[in-house]
């Protein structure tokens, strides 16, 4: 019988709130919720008799709690160790977006608390897994790191394609590591059913150009325009309000960012900026050409996956585009899932730049893919994607896919140059080196959906109830085959 904590946010209550049973019959599970609104998810919603309060716990740490320099350094040194260098206590507090509005005193007592919190936890009830999502916030990045110094593990589904509708992983929340493709004891002799199973799935991705979700109108009207300019005038009233009625303290730096973040001037500047300034390039598959899918920002594969380091990518854009072999262009693309949502001028700066090529967020990745020399990203799913396609990638960051041999991972940008040189003209031409990848990807994937954020259960159709009873199971599978020392 292991232990599990899972750590419910936001969306995340009705995920663990329905697998919650399922689970604890062969395990002990702890629930944390986030605040009171989690709590009362779980409790009422779900019938869970004992719920720990993460945001009341830390307030009573709070308390008494002033900087300990003795006390960071200790941190720091954990920090380091367990990151493998990746990071330090700096660098862990500068990629928490919530703490740029905080002083350093008190980052540093909000650093403190999360870190006695979690390690009490962990430690004094012997926490085997801390199910939760990437780790995005300094609380969950400090909650990871305790967890291998315990020999614990963090676990992040991600949503990944399979063999069913719906498949996910789990992977080091801190660093994406994919344990069970990093240690497959062996790739060789793969027969039968794992190979049919591999090949099949190959060619079925191969042959579907569907995206999964696609929310992105390239057709954005006037009418739209002034409607979402009245929804943020709205929103500026509503922020300013709320930031001149309620006294936030240092331990609603959360809270805190989502109201103080927003800029109506520059809201107002990009949404009128790129319907009257913005226009996309025609996407011209006979060129020749490398493709860049940009990342979502902030979020967790852009800081704590990409090791804090590309936190720009308008400048690493720039940096790749200038590296290029002459003649080749680099194709941009926005997320579709959130449309051009930068600051206009991000896009003017990239478009300035004669090699490179903006395209509509609405041009099917894909296809994009289909026809270039490679891709070239921090870590996101494109790069599985290409790789799928037989195409080249080049990640920046950790990726659940990197310890595949095709894979070209650049630890440096001034590597990239000499890296795309030495292999932009080689062309994949068989699946053989790919096949040991791909069946290990396969047996080491889960049924069921588990992205709980942004109303994507809702905007897929997703029946929760048949969809937890997968998603237990192929936990509770996941638990009795792993071992914390892998």
């Amino acid at each position: 019988m292991k232990t599990i904590v899972l750590f419910s946010r936001c969306e995340l209550a009705n995920l663990y709130g329905r697998i919650s049973e399922k689970l604890s019959s062969e395990h002990t599970v702890i629930h944390i919720a986030f605040s009171d609104v989690e709590k009362r998810i779980l409790e009422k919603k779900y019938n869970i008799k004992k719920v720990i309060n993460f945001s009341a716990e830390i307030t009573k740490l709070h308390l008494n709690e002033s900087v300990n320099l003795d006390y960071c350094k200790l941190i720091d040194e954990v920090i380091i160790e367990q990151s493998l260098g990746r990071f330090n206590l700096n660098s862990a507090i500068q990629y928490d977006r919530t703490f740029q509005y905080q002083s350093l005193d008190a980052s540093l007592i909000l650093c403190q608390i999360y870190y006695k919190f979690w390690s009490q936890l962990i430690e004094h009830e012997k926490v085997d897994f801390v199910v939760h999502e990437p780790t995005s916030l300094f609380l969950n990045q400090i909650s990871a790191l305790i967890c291998k110094k315990n020999n614990a593990k963090y676990l992040t589904q991600i949503l990944v394609y399979g063999q069913d509708e719906f498949n996910f992983i789990t992977v080091s929340g801190d660093d994406c590591r994919f344990d069970k493709i990093l240690n497959s004891k062996s790739r060789s002799g793969i027969k039968d059913k794992k190979f049919d199973n591999a090949i099949k799935f190959l060619t079925d991705f191969r042959g579907d150009f569907n995206t999964f979700v696609d929310s992105y109108n390239k057709n954005r009207s006037f009418g739209t325009l002034l409607s979402n300019t009245v929804k943020s005038i709205g929103k500026y009233i509503k922020y300013s309000t709320k930031l001149k009625m309620t006294e936030f303290t240092e331990l609603d730096h959360i809270e805190y960012y989502h109201y103080r973040d927003f800029s109506l001037l520059s809201s107002l500047k990009n949404d009128w900026g790129q319907y009257f300034l913005l226009n996309y390039d025609t996407f011209d598959e006979s060129l020749n050409y490398f493709y860049y899918p940009m990342h979502l920002e902030p979020e967790a594969v852009v800081l704590y996956w990409g090791d804090g380091i590309y936190k720009d990518q308008i400048k690493l854009i720039e940096n790749i585009a200038a590296q290029l072999p002459p003649g080749h262009y680099l194709y941009v693309k926005d997320h579709p899932h959130a449309g051009a949502y930068r600051s206009v001028d991000d896009y003017k700066k990239l478009r300035s730049i004669p090699n490179i090529k903006l395209l509509n967020p609405s041009v099917q990745g894909k296809k994009v893919i289909l026809k270039s020399k490679g891709v070239i990203t921090i870590n996101g799913t494109s790069g599985f994607e290409a790789l799928l396609l037989n195409k080249q990638v080049y990640v920046f960051g950790n990726s659940f896919y990197d310890s595949c041999e095709r894979v070209n991972k650049i630890e440096h940008i001034r590597e990239f140059r000499s890296v795309v040189y030495s292999n932009y003209q080689n062309v994949y031409q068989d699946d053989d080196a790919l096949i040991g990848f791909v069946s290990d990807f396969l047996s080491s994937s889960h049924r069921g959906f588990t992205d709980y954020f942004i109303d994507y259960v809702k905007r897929v159709g997703i029946d929760e109830e048949k969809n937890a009873v997968m998603v237990s199971q192929e936990l509770l599978e996941y638990f009795s085959h792993s071992n914390q020392s892998d």
